[in-house]
């Protein structure tokens, strides 16, 4: 007998939404994060270093307002946009962290790094946006 496992499908596309405000780009998931493959970090990691690097936003905002996971592939993800806007100067807030996401932020001591805020308005003033 054989088994079928499915798989929740979604449609290819930007993993966030991407939004700026003054000179923060925040960047929003589409939805649950668990449900992405590392490919598809990867790729839209690669086109968000190229508009960190060269279009202006020098601080970013992540808001989780859709994600309650936080798995290797987001945390690298993060990780290395991280890298990139401190080179430029700039800083990094989460906001809508979820007990899950905050679990694992706690486990992974980012949450150290990273400030975690309430809300997009306090993590947008916090870095200065």
């Amino acid at each position: 007998m054989e088994t079928l496992i499915l798989r929740p499908h979604r449609a290819k596309g930007p993993v966030f939404v991407r939004e700026i405000h003054g000179g923060a780009l925040v960047l929003t998931p589409h939805g649950p994060l668990g449900n992405l493959q590392e490919a598809e970090f990867v790729q839209e990691t690669l086109e968000l270093l190229e508009v960190v690097s060269h279009s202006g936003p020098t601080n970013l905002v992540i808001d989780l307002q859709h994600g309650d996971y936080a798995g290797s592939a987001f945390l690298g993800a993060v990780i290395r946009l991280w890298k990139r806007i401190a080179q430029n100067g700039g800083r990094l807030a989460l906001c809508h962290v979820s007990e899950n996401a905050g679990e694992i932020l706690r486990m992974t001591k980012l949450h150290t790094v990273w400030p975690i805020y309430i809300s997009r308005d306090d993590a947008l003033r916090a870095v200065g946006a």
